[in-house]
């Protein structure tokens, strides 16, 4: 009997150890699918944050890259909207496109209010003052500078004209920078008197006074009664021009 009881618990002990040791085999197994999930799912987040490093890398390269050449252009044409001058001749009665009889609203009525900028001049004398209207191109380059015969009345004609820029010029292609010797080429001097520092040669012709640096006249150029004409240089060249309309 003794030897039976024995051996029905060496059994039940081995029974027992083999019930302890599978399930022991379970749990690490369980353990193992846990541990094999948590490190799937940290691979999917890692994923997913590179690929959201990867998505938001252009926005970043576009939003830092150089301007094209059509965004320059159209930069370009954004700032030189305007009215465009393409018409620079000179006669008697017409610069460009003001004529002889124009009041200053009708200036203000031929282009763009921002291509005009109302300006003081002054004459000789201290208390001799002038409304100037200054005219610029569509790239805002100052070309002509426009004086009524009255101050403070914009229904006042345009008196005389100053012309700024080399472009306009006569039909005999005479304007800034030609020389003396183009202007007696074609034009008869009326009139030439002295002025601060410069001489001012009149033509009746195109109602036009033409004006001359002093420096560049030939020593003895006034001889007591007047301005010698021979002592004029015919490359002295013309840096004003103004246009009378009386």
């Amino acid at each position: 009997m003794k030897k039976i009881l024995g051996a029905i618990f060496i059994l039940m002990t081995i029974i027992s150890c083999n019930s302890t040791s599978e399930k022991e085999k379970e749990l690490l197994e369980k353990e193992n699918e846990l541990l094999q999930r948590e490190l799937e799912l940290t691979n999917k987040e890692q994923n997913s944050e590179s690929k959201e490093i990867e998505l938001t890398k252009p926005k970043e390269i576009k939003e830092k890259k150089e301007p094209t050449q059509n965004d320059i252009i159209k930069e370009t044409v954004v700032k030189t909207t305007g009215y465009t001058f393409d018409n620079f001749h000179i006669s008697a009665n017409r610069v460009g496109i003001f004529s002889k009889g124009m009041t200053i609203n009708d200036v203000y009525n031929s282009i763009p209010k921002k291509q005009i900028k109302k300006t003081v001049g002054y004459g000789e004398f201290a208390d001799d003052t002038y409304d100037d209207y200054e005219i610029y191109d569509s790239n805002m380059k100052k070309i002509l500078v426009l004086t009524p015969k009255q101050n403070g009345n914009t229904n006042s004609k345009i008196n005389r004209i100053s012309v700024l820029d080399s472009r306009f010029r006569t039909t005999e292609k005479i304007g800034l920078n030609s020389t003396f010797g183009d202007l007696k080429q074609y034009y008869a001097t009326d009139k030439i008197s002295p002025d601060m520092e410069h001489i001012v040669l009149d033509v009746n012709h195109i109602n036009a006074w033409f004006s001359i640096k002093k420096s560049e006249l030939d020593e003895g150029w006034w001889n007591g009664n007047g301005i010698d004409k021979t002592k004029i240089p015919d490359n002295a060249k013309f840096d004003g021009i103004t246009i009378w309309w009386k």
